[in-house]
């Protein structure tokens, strides 16, 4: 017997923010389904490069604020953009981020907002995250039962609006890559913490996975085929840079974090750089990273060097 769907609960006290680039139709409907959780979205089109605006009138058609940057800003610029404008507009209590191919499965509000209702210490908390992306439970730094989420990614995560005034917005000097993790390193060093949502799944994609193939065999852990997970190499430049800025600021106030942190990205470059494609690209886009974090040089990627990756 297939069980009924759940009808999510709708609450006024949380307004959505969505940067998107290059948005197809698929983003249409992400945003008609994300207002049957929140009554208002702002979507934020980050300089999009194609003619989109069939796309972004369909959205306002919807009841969405529809803002566009003149120029490709970077993911932190563009939600920095649609959290201030959504502050401005509803005032609301929490402000949910998300990425334009994400979505939210069951009550998924609800539970979040009921976790911090439930908590015995409401007032440490910053942000409701995902307990579960794609079915598939996130790493924690804790074992109790209000687990703290080890690294949340943005998407899907529910802000609560005061912290920006007291931790700051989202770092725009990073650009993309790492900016969810460096706002969770200020939020931790704030004393708050970002908990896991009891039963909340985020579907998100996971772009162009390649199966891990050794001598042309297609690698398993038990009966579980693996996978390699690509990144085109820009952003390998920025995953690169932004980790090791990111490190060498906050590893004396969370060392633990940081290893932890740095020990998943190491074993990433190394499957990337031993399995993946376009292995001298992605090795490029690795030294040119670790060579920009040394010299401190943030920001977008220099054209000339974007060029040579492409």
């Amino acid at each position: 017997m297939t069980e009924a769907p759940i009808t999510p609960r709708q609450f006024g006290s949380v307004a959505a923010v969505v940067s998107v680039f290059n948005p197809a139709a698929a983003a249409v409907e992400n945003v008609r389904w994300l207002l049957r959780y929140v009554p208002h979205v702002v979507v934020v089109n980050d300089g999009s490069s194609a003619d989109v605006t069939a796309v972004l009138s369909q959205m306002k058609a919807l009841g969405a604020v529809v803002i566009s940057l003149g120029v490709n800003s970077g993911i932190a610029a563009a939600l920095n953009t649609g959290i201030q404008a959504a502050r401005t507009r509803w005032s609301p209590e929490w402000v949910v981020t998300m990425d334009q191919d994400s979505r939210f499965s069951g009550d998924y509000i609800g539970q979040a907002l009921d976790a911090e209702k439930m908590s015995r210490n409401p007032e440490t908390i910053a942000m409701v995250c995902a307990q579960l992306h794609n079915g598939m439970p996130l790493p924690v730094l804790n074992a109790d039962t209000e687990a703290e989420v080890f690294d949340p990614m943005q998407s899907g995560t529910l802000i609560r609006a005061t912290v920006f005034d007291r931790v700051g917005y989202l770092d725009e000097a990073l650009f993309i890559d790492c900016v969810d993790s460096e706002f969770n390193a200020r939020v931790r060093n704030a004393g708050l913490r970002a908990i896991a949502g009891p039963g909340c799944n985020l579907e998100h994609s996971l772009g162009d996975a390649r199966p891990l193939r050794v001598l042309g065999w297609h690698a398993r852990l038990g009966q579980k085929r693996l996978f390699v997970h690509y990144h085109a190499p820009f952003r390998v430049y920025y995953i690169t840079r932004n980790s090791l800025v990111m490190a060498r600021k906050y590893f004396r106030q969370q060392p633990l974090w940081v290893i932890r942190r740095m020990g998943m990205e190491l074993q990433s470059h190394v499957v990337r750089l031993v399995y993946g494609p376009n292995r001298r690209k992605h090795a490029l886009a690795t030294l040119s990273g670790i060579r920009d974090a040394m010299r401190g040089r943030l920001g977008k990627i220099d054209e000339q060097l974007a060029a040579r990756l492409r």
